[in-house]
């Protein structure tokens, strides 16, 4: 059996892995269009800082292909992908046959349309989602340097935190009212955003970038407020778009991701997909989306390699969720923050803290933690498990909980299947 993954992150590398449980024998091949082997994508903004090395971004090491007798190729670009010939065509024209393929292409940056922006042009424009990017920015700073960073989402706010302290100043610009607008709500979203600006870190929201100024260099942007601001660094973090093109011109059902069933196969036999270049199925609105989460992608590439090499296993439902610090300040949301008038909002706060449970129809639907992340996996398990609240032993809100806040049937059951998680 050829088993073929084009991809060599978090969902393409634990399907290999799932594969092999399966199939000692068959022919594993990853290819991936970067430079550089596996890592942990979430560690770029630290390795940006400083406070990781190289060496440690590593997220597999070559004796984990060797023992398992996977082969990687890396630079390696996948140009088209034949379903009915079941081969992929690299750019130089070498070709792969397959039996099973995984796609697991991920995510790309999205730039928006700006006047006189050309980022091939542009040598002090750069975007933030890999570490080759990550590394050219480190090489390009200096502590004299004035960014400009276009987005004030997780990956804009990151890219902040990794340059901050190495360069004169930062000014972060966002279309939207507040930061983090997709995972946060206002009130949330300012408690993050006071702490960050006590690092004389600079917002401008409400406002979008209009023009460059420079040709080779960029030296300034106009903003659509009609503020021109100084700039020899700019970072493009507006958001991502996933990479669904060889799908989609291989024929495959694509929308704004690659549309895969539970099972994560595509509309083409043998074909899978998983990760961040896939719509997924939101438990909470029972919705097909993009979920683009490095567990959510570890998670379904597990379940692709388990099915590509003769199992069925259907993907679990998942939730936006995120776990992430800036600046110190630890914060983690998951399900829907930002409630309709039919959710109860449950909220303890104070300059920098918060606790906020959202409850809808006697059920956990969502939740903020900031600087306050104890019990965050129970949460998120009666999230998961969608627990009615009425059944555990007492009200989640006025108390502090743990696993005694279910039934102890209920209890026992969480403690044998926990397998040792920290919940």
């Amino acid at each position: 059996m050829k088993y073929l993954i084009i991809g060599n992150s978090a969902a393409g590398i634990n399907a290999a892995e799932a594969i092999r449980t399966n199939d000692t024998k068959g022919e594993i091949t990853i290819l991936s269009d970067e430079e550089f082997p596996a890592y942990g994508r979430p560690l770029i903004s630290y390795y940006l800082s400083g406070k990781v090395t190289a060496e440690n971004m590593h997220y597999r090491d070559d004796k984990f292909y060797k023992t398992r007798n996977i082969k990687v190729l890396l630079n390696s670009k996948v140009e088209n992908i034949s379903t009915k010939n079941k081969e992929t065509c690299l750019q130089g024209g070498k070709k792969f046959l397959f039996d099973k393929l995984l796609i697991a292409t991920g995510s790309s940056p999205f730039v928006p349309p700006i006047k006189n922006l050309d980022m091939c042009k542009q040598k002090n424009v750069f975007t933030f989602l890999t570490y080759e990017e990550s590394s050219s920015l480190k090489k390009a700073i200096t502590p004299q340097s004035k960014v400009v960073i276009l987005g004030a989402g997780l990956i804009g706010l990151k890219a902040a935190e990794g340059v901050f302290g190495k360069v004169a100043k930062i000014t972060i610009v966002d279309l939207a009212d507040r930061i983090l607008a997709s995972v946060l709500d206002k009130s949330s979203s300012k408690i993050i955003q006071n702490h960050i600006e006590q690092n004389d870190i600079e917002f401008k929201l409400n406002a979008s970038a209009v023009e460059i100024r420079g040709e080779n260099n960029v030296s300034g942007i106009v903003l659509s407020n009609g503020e021109t601001l100084d700039c020899d660094i700019l970072i493009v973090a507006v958001g991502v778009r996933p990479n669904i093109n060889l799908a989609k011109d291989a024929g495959l059902k694509v929308s704004k991701g690659i549309i895969v069933n539970e099972y994560m196969q595509t509309s083409a036999k043998d074909i899978y997909a998983a990760g961040d270049c896939i719509q997924s199925l939101d438990l909470l609105s029972n919705e097909s989306k993009i979920l683009a989460l490095w567990p959510n992608a570890s998670n379904q590439g597990e379940t692709a390699g388990l099915n590509m090499s003769g199992a069925k296993v259907k993907a679990p439902a998942s939730f936006a969720m995120n776990a992430i610090s800036f600046f110190g300040m630890q914060l983690i949301s998951a399900g829907i923050i930002d409630g309709e008038k039919t959710v109860k909002s449950i909220v303890e706060s104070s300059d920098s803290s918060l606790k906020k449970l959202n409850i809808h129809d006697d059920t956990l639907i969502g939740f903020v933690l900031i600087n306050c992340n104890r019990r965050a996996g129970i949460y998120t398990a009666l999230i998961n498990d969608r627990t009615k609240l009425s059944t555990l032993e007492y009200d989640i809100t006025s108390k502090d909980i743990g696993l005694n806040v279910y039934p102890k049937e209920q209890r026992t059951k969480k403690i044998w299947n926990s397998r040792g998680c920290n919940i």
